[in-house]
C-alpha cells in the first residue's frame, strides 16, 4: 500500500515537528525534537483508534522505526523540491490576476508572523513595470503620526500617516519598474515597526 506523508508546519517542514506518515492502518507521528528517539514519537492503529488515543509505539516498536525510515526519506525528498529551495515569486501586475491580495500565509519572515503586529515579515515578488495602488490593512488600527514605508529592491516609497485609529492605509499611484525583488511593508511610528496584516495592489490601467 502507498504511504501517506504530511506536514502541517508555517510554509517549511521541520524535521519530527508536526509532521506524520500513515501506511496501511498504522500512522506515525512526529511532536518532538529532530534528534529524537523512536520512543518520542506516537504510532496509532488509525483502524481501531481513529481518534489516534492510543499510543502503541513501545508496543509496535518495529513499526513505529519501519515507519519513521519512510519517513525520513519522505522529509529528505521533500526539502530537496526546487519549490521549496527557489520558491516561485508571487507575480504581480499581472493581466491574468489583478488586483493581487499579499496575505501572512504567504509572507516571509519571523516566526509567529500570522498574529503579530510587531515582526518583520516579507513576500517575494515579480513586479510588472507600471503604477500601482497599494491598501495596507493592520491587524489593529494604528495611531497617526507615523510613516508608512513600501520598500520593493532599492526603491523605498513612504508617506505620512495623519488619520488616527486607522485600519487601512492606501498608497495610491505608486510607480514601480520591472523587478524581482521582496516587497517589505511597514508602518513605523514612535519605535514600532508594525507588519500589515494583508495588502491588496491593484496594477491601473495605463490610459488613467
Amino acid at each position: 500500500d502507498r504511504s501517506l506523508f504530511f506536514y502541517w508546519t508555517r510554509r517549511y517542514p521541520e524535521l519530527y515537528q508536526n509532521m506524520a506518515l500513515q501506511k496501511e492502518s498504522y500512522k506515525l507521528v512526529g511532536h518532538t525534537d529532530y534528534n529524537a528517539q523512536i520512543a518520542d514519537f506516537r504510532l496509532f492503529n488509525i483502524q481501531e483508534d481513529p481518534f489516534e488515543e492510543n499510543n502503541l509505539v513501545e508496543q509496535k516498536k518495529n513499526i513505529a522505526e519501519s515507519r519513521k525510515k519512510e519517513l525520513d526519506l519522505k522529509y529528505h525528498e521533500l526539502i530537496k523540491s526546487p519549490n521549496l529551495i527557489d520558491p516561485p515569486r508571487i507575480q504581480i501586475g499581472s493581466v491574468y490576476e489583478n488586483p493581487v491580495f499579499l496575505n501572512r500565509n504567504d509572507a516571509d519572515g519571523e516566526r509567529g508572523i500570522w498574529d503579530q503586529e510587531e515582526i518583520y515579515g516579507k513576500w517575494n515578488v515579480a513586479i510588472e513595470e507600471g503604477n500601482y495602488d497599494f491598501k495596507f490593512r493592520f491587524i489593529k488600527p494604528v495611531p497617526k503620526g507615523g510613516k508608512m514605508y513600501l520598500e520593493t529592491g532599492s526603491r523605498i516609497n513612504q508617506m505620512q500617516n495623519d488619520v488616527d485609529n486607522e485600519i487601512f492605509i492606501e498608497m495610491a499611484n505608486v510607480s514601480l519598474s520591472k523587478m524581482k525583488c521582496d516587497l517589505i511593508p511597514f508602518y513605523k511610528v514612535g519605535n514600532k515597526k508594525i507588519f500589515p496584516f494583508w495588502v491588496e495592489i491593484q496594477k491601473l490601467n495605463e490610459h488613467q
